[in-house]
């Protein structure tokens, strides 16, 4: 279909030059960089000057730092899981207190208590993958807080072996 036929019989070759696709191509990035750009600034609204958004960014960093309570870490626990039976679990992890708030040492064997009994009803389904450590997390966290009458803040794991 590329070749096409002229009023003398010969065939002769049609297509595009390599300089008017390469000119095709830049004058569609072109416009494609322009449009980014304007639809750009359009979403964002009002533009900044680079000095002037790092400065804004400082300051709300400076507003929006909050201090950390209290920092308690945990003996590292280590237990057998219910199901299957024969996988062990290990976990080391930190209890962080709201700020202008103590744990007293038996609140946090307390705590260390029950998380040792959750894990041993906990099942290996239940901590596979990232959305089961974030959901262990959760639980940690509840736990916690009710333990601690409100006191504890987060539940920081620094380790998980299953085995």
């Amino acid at each position: 279909m590329s070749d096409a036929t002229n009023s003398r019989g010969e065939t002769e070759k049609r297509g595009g030059s390599l300089v008017g696709t390469i000119a095709a191509v830049a004058i569609l990035t072109v416009v494609a960089a322009g449009g980014g750009w304007f639809l750009g600034g359009y979403i964002s609204g009002v533009e900044q000057a680079p000095g002037e958004a790092a400065v804004a960014a400082a300051s709300e960093k400076k507003g929006q730092a909050q201090p950390l309570g209290e920092v308690v870490a945990l003996k590292p626990i280590l237990t057998n899981l219910a199901v299957p039976s024969t996988t062990w679990i290990r976990l080391e992890s930190a209890l962080v207190a709201k700020p202008g708030e103590e744990i007293a040492p038996e609140v946090a064997m307390n705590i260390s208590d029950d998380f040792m009994a959750f894990l041993r009803s906990a099942n290996l389904m239940q901590l596979q993958g990232a959305t089961g450590l974030a959901y262990l997390r959760a639980d940690l966290e509840e736990r916690a807080r009710m333990r601690s009458e409100g006191k504890v803040e987060r539940v920081f794991i620094s380790s998980l072996v299953v085995e």
